[in-house]
């Protein structure tokens, strides 16, 4: 499968993106405007085309990690750092 997704179009953070990218790998029906297209190319493995901070990026995650990578959260298998809070400044949080 591939798939397209331009994480500046969503003003979710990190966790909630995780979150959302997850319940796609196991379900296979993206919910969020952020996932632009995806095909089914025969490929047991998922390339994901990733437009994140204003940089492309290419992950693969192969078939037998697709299930880990749902729920230990994308982020830490790829070799770009994404940013966490987005649209957030300083006095925006609450303590």
């Amino acid at each position: 499968m591939k798939v397209w997704i331009n994480r500046d179009t969503c003003d979710s953070n990190l966790a909630a993106c995780e979150q959302c990218f997850g319940q796609f790998l196991r379900t296979g029906v993206p919910d969020r405007g952020c996932v632009l297209a995806y095909v089914d190319d025969g490929s047991e493995d998922m390339t994901v085309y990733m437009h994140s901070d204003g940089e492309d990026h290419v992950v693969v995650i192969p078939a037998e990690m697709r299930e880990t990578v749902s729920y230990e959260g994308w982020p830490q298998f790829v070799e770009f750092k994404p940013e966490f809070r987005k649209h957030e400044y300083p006095g925006d949080t609450e303590s």
